[in-house]
Order: structure tokens, then C-alpha cells, then sequence
């Protein structure tokens, strides 16, 4: 299962960075005499790109709304629930556009059941 906030989105999304991220940051230097010394910390921070395609990962345009409201509610936070792991995110404004979706078929206007493919960019915090 797949679900942000309230919405349960489809199962067929795609996280595409997830094994990017260690929680590791370090910086290597060299003294005069060519000793390594490694400075190290725990970082926070992960990002998750849900990610959707023209053939896989759709959402209809009820629920792209809903994300739109979710987003524009400044310093939310939300859970996240991916395959039964739990995390607690934010939309990744430092990073925009937040919500990047095309429709899947073109219209003058859009109802609540047509759909649409892309990504949301969020962080866990």
C-alpha cells in the first residue's frame, strides 16, 4: 500500500531513489604530512520521488487536487506509508515544482475521474 496523508495513492508508483539514501555524510582530507582524516555525521533528509508513467502509476485528477491542497499548506508535514514502512514527510518546495503531473488524454476540462502521471517530491523530516 501506498498512502500519503489521506490519500491512497496507486500501488504501481514507483520510488526510484530509494536505495540512494544512507543517512551518512562524511568529507575526506589529507594533513600535511598525508594522513586521512575522515570528518563524519548522521544526516537527515532522505528524498522520495514517487514516480509514475504513460502506463503505470496514474492518479485521477480528484486526488491531484487533494495533493495540490496538501502542498500549498506551509511547513505540513504528513505520513507516508510505502509497503508497510511509515514515514513522516514534507512536500520538497526547495525543489520545485512539488507535484510535476500530465494528463494522460488531453481535455478542455477536467473531471474527477480522468487521469494523470508524475512525480511528487517530497523529504523525510
Amino acid at each position: 500500500m501506498i498512502k500519503l496523508g489521506d490519500i491512497t495513492l496507486p500501488n504501481d508508483l514507483t520510488w526510484p531513489n530509494c536505495f540512494e539514501w544512507t543517512g551518512i555524510s562524511e568529507t575526506v582530507e589529507r594533513t600535511l604530512s598525508g594522513d586521512v582524516v575522515i570528518y563524519g555525521t548522521e544526516i537527515t533528509g532522505r528524498t522520495i520521488d514517487l514516480t509514475g508513467g504513460s502506463d503505470y502509476g496514474w492518479i485521477t485528477y480528484k486526488d491531484l487536487k487533494t495533493l495540490l491542497d496538501m502542498a500549498s499548506v506551509y511547513e505540513e508535514i504528513y505520513e507516508f506509508e510505502f509497503n508497510g514502512d511509515i514515514y513522516t514527510v514534507r512536500f520538497r518546495h526547495e525543489d520545485s515544482p512539488v507535484l510535476e503531473f500530465t494528463p494522460v488524454t488531453d481535455t478542455a476540462e477536467f473531471i474527477d475521474d480522468d487521469y494523470f502521471y508524475g512525480v511528487i517530491k517530497l523529504m523525510e523530516v
